[in-house]
C-alpha cells in the first residue's frame, strides 16, 4: 500500500498587506516515492508552496501532514533534518572544501567520522564526482555544474527522505543542465527518496516529474501525469502552457516509463531494450528500426521493468491529436 510523504490540507497563504493570496486553499497529496515537479510562471504561489513544507513560510490557513506529523507541532530543527533544500543560489560554503561542506549536516546529526567519511565518499560518486580528485576542492575550483551537483550531495548527506528543489538549475547552461536533470532521474530511481522540485519551465517538468503540479495566481490548475496532463489538459490555460498539440515536441520530452506497459510475459532475447528514461521520439525509432513492434523498458541496473508497444504509442500520439 502506498504512503503518503506529503499531504495538504486546505493550505493557504497570504503574505501580510498583499492584496490577495499567494496560494488559495489547496488539497493536496505527495506519495512516498514520487518525483512531483511544481510548474508555473512567476508569482504563481509555486516557490511559496514548496516554502511551507519545510516552515521558511508558516501557512495561513489548513495544515500540513509530513509522514502523517503536523509540521506546526514539530520542532523547527527537526522537520528540516529530514527534508533535504537545495535551491538556485547554491549556498556552499566558501571557506570549507568540498567534504566539509558535505559533512555539515552529518556532524549536527552526531554521526562518527567513519560514517561520514563512508557518506561523503558515496555522495560524490553518486553525483559522478570522483571523491580522490574533488573531496579537498573548494567551491571556487568548482564550475556552476559542479557546483550545484556538491549542492546536491549536501542535501542529501543527512540521508533525509523529503527533497525539496526550487528551480535548482536555473542558472545553468542548457547542456549542463540536461545532464543535471538526467543526474536527477538516476538519483532519484537509485535512493527512492520524495521530491518536490519548483521549475518554470514545461519541458523540465515533463522531463523529470512523475507528476505535475500545475498551479496559476495561487491556484492548482492540473495535478496529474505527464500523459494525462499532455492528452487530457483540465482547462484552457493547461493546454495553452504545455502545447498539447505539438506531438513531435512532446515525443522527445516523455520517458519510457511513462507509457511502459507491465511485462506480462518474459522478454525474448531479440527485442530491443531501452532504460527507462530514454524519450518517446527515440524510442518510436527503435521500434520503427526494429523487427518488431514493441521494446523493453529496463532500469539503471538493466533489469526489464515494462514494455513500450506500437500500438500504445500510437494511442498516446492520437490522444495529444
Amino acid at each position: 500500500m502506498t504512503k503518503n510523504a506529503i499531504v495538504f490540507e486546505d493550505v493557504s497563504k497570504q503574505f501580510p498587506k498583499a492584496p490577495k493570496p499567494s496560494v488559495y486553499p489547496t488539497n493536496l497529496i505527495i506519495e512516498e516515492g514520487s518525483f512531483v515537479t511544481i510548474l508555473g510562471a512567476s508569482g504563481c504561489g509555486k516557490t511559496t508552496l514548496l516554502k511551507m513544507v519545510n516552515r521558511i513560510y508558516d501557512m495561513t490557513s489548513g495544515r500540513i501532514l509530513v509522514h502523517g506529523q503536523d509540521i506546526k507541532k514539530m520542532p523547527v530543527t527537526e522537520l528540516r533534518r529530514n527534508i533535504g533544500y537545495v535551491i538556485q543560489q547554491i549556498g556552499l560554503f566558501p571557506h570549507m572544501t568540498i567534504a566539509e561542506n558535505i559533512a555539515t549536516v552529518p556532524k549536527e546529526l552526531g554521526w562518527d567520522s567513519k560514517e561520514i567519511d563512508e557518506r561523503i565518499d558515496f555522495l560524490l560518486e553518486l553525483v559522478h564526482l570522483p571523491p580522490k580528485d574533488y573531496r579537498n576542492r573548494y567551491p571556487r575550483q568548482l564550475s556552476g555544474g559542479q557546483q550545484q551537483r556538491i549542492g546536491l550531495a549536501r542535501a542529501l548527506a543527512g540521508n533525509p527522505s523529503i527533497m525539496l528543489m526550487d528551480e535548482p538549475f536555473g542558472a545553468i547552461d542548457a547542456i549542463t543542465r540536461s545532464s543535471l536533470q538526467d543526474e536527477m532521474i538516476r538519483i532519484q530511481r537509485k535512493l527512492n527518496k520524495t521530491i518536490l522540485f519548483v521549475t518554470h519551465d514545461i519541458d523540465e517538468a515533463l522531463k523529470l516529474g512523475d507528476k505535475i503540479v500545475i498551479m496559476n495566481e495561487g491556484v492548482i490548475q492540473q495535478f496529474d501525469t505527464p500523459l494525462n496532463i499532455i492528452t487530457n489538459p483540465a482547462n484552457s490555460f493547461v493546454s495553452q502552457l504545455v502545447h498539447s498539440e505539438d506531438i513531435v515536441q512532446h515525443l522527445s520530452l516523455l520517458r519510457a516509463d511513462h507509457v511502459m506497459e507491465p511485462l506480462t510475459d518474459e522478454p525474448v532475447d531479440e527485442e530491443v531494450k531501452v532504460k527507462h528514461a530514454e524519450n518517446l521520439k527515440n524510442v518510436l525509432t527503435h521500434i520503427l528500426q526494429g523487427h518488431g513492434d514493441s521494446v523493453i523498458v529496463t532500469d539503471d541496473e538493466d533489469t526489464p521493468i515494462g514494455r513500450v508497444t506500437l500500438s500504445g504509442l500510437k494511442g498516446y500520439i492520437a490522444g495529444i491529436g
